[in-house]
């Protein structure tokens, strides 16, 4: 059974502290990965974001994620402003096998080259200071499969 309160929680909070609202959100249909632009998605959030627990031995703590799923998909897809096709999921995973990146940050950088866009600070810049990257002077969080939005303890210390 899903704890309704905290992911309500974790939404509520990274959309009120968030840099920015607006993505390019990444996801595989047949064989494609597609990038998706959503401008202002603090509506979306809720729906898209899966309430995630680390295991104990990690602090046992909730987060929300991305983790997209056909329903996920489709409800971004009806908020894009426009949606790419970035590359087959096959030449993303011969990527990710002669890199020593991550999916995310492969799929993040050909966001960047697609949208010729430029990376905003470091790779692990504050959610509440800067998108990932700047396009014509706008702001946008790039997010993967399984990239997380936020967590408790990251709230926590925010709060401190």
């Amino acid at each position: 059974m899903e704890n309704t309160a905290m992911h309500a929680y974790l939404a509520t909070e990274y959309n009120r502290l968030a840099y920015t609202h607006n993505y390019i959100f990444g996801y595989a249909i047949k064989g494609v990965v597609y990038a998706a632009r959503v401008m202002d998605a603090r509506e979306i959030l809720p729906y898209i974001a899966t309430l995630d627990r680390a295991s104990t031995k990690n602090g046992g703590t909730y987060s929300i994620k991305y983790k997209p799923n056909m329903d996920r998909i489709a409800v971004i897809m009806s908020h894009a402003a426009e949606i790419r096709p970035i590359c087959t999921v096959d030449y993303m995973e011969q990527m990710f096998n002669n890199s020593k990146l991550n999916r995310g940050q492969i799929f993040e950088a050909m966001v960047i080259d697609s949208w010729h866009g430029q990376r905003v600070g470091k790779k692990n810049a504050k959610f509440t200071d800067c998108g990932d990257m700047v396009v014509d002077g706008v702001h946008y969080q790039v997010k993967f499969n399984k990239a997380t939005f936020t967590d408790e303890r990251t709230l926590h210390h925010l709060a401190a």
